[in-house]
């Protein structure tokens, strides 16, 4: 499984927290994306990644939850997160219905931390110390991180 979330590549600068960008994924079973879509689903990505790395990790850690349906920012894109009954408790994502991937935990959350870390490299740097968008992804990537370390997911990432 993988992700990736940009920022859009009409955006006027300067940059800001509040830019609208992207969400890909690819799976096994198929992909989702923000692109090219009616109505537009383009979101405030600095302020739905972290709605998405927040509330994963709270359903990854929550095992009674039996899904969790990400939000984003100023768009009506989705994906849906639900609990498989199987022995290994894997992870199907889908999007408007649509299977895109099955996963086991550790897959899945060290998929959606890496593509957050490598946007958050491309991006943050170039945004204020101070703006909003940027204090928000810098601490749900730290709380993200101390989850995967919890798990010992540690070491796979970059």
């Amino acid at each position: 499984m993988e992700f990736k979330f940009s920022i859009a590549e009409n955006e006027p600068p300067p940059p800001s927290g509040f830019d609208l960008g992207h969400v890909d994924v690819w799976g096994t079973e198929g992909q989702a994306t923000s692109r090219h879509r009616r109505p537009d689903q383009s979101m405030m990505i600095c302020l739905s990644l972290p709605l998405l790395l927040d509330g994963l990790r709270n359903f990854l850690l929550d095992g009674n939850r039996t899904s969790y349906e990400s939000a984003a920012v100023d768009s009506s894109f989705s994906l849906r997160f639900s609990r498989r009954k199987d022995d290994e408790g894997s992870i199907e994502t889908t999007h408007e219905g649509v299977l895109v991937d099955c996963s086991t935990t550790r897959d899945l959350a060290i998929a959606v931390h890496k593509a957050a870390k490598q946007f958050a490299r491309a991006t943050l740097p170039h945004l204020p110390p101070d703006d909003a968008g940027r204090e928000d992804l810098e601490k749900a990537l730290a709380e993200f991180e101390d989850f995967l370390a919890g798990r010992g997911f540690t070491g796979c990432w970059p």
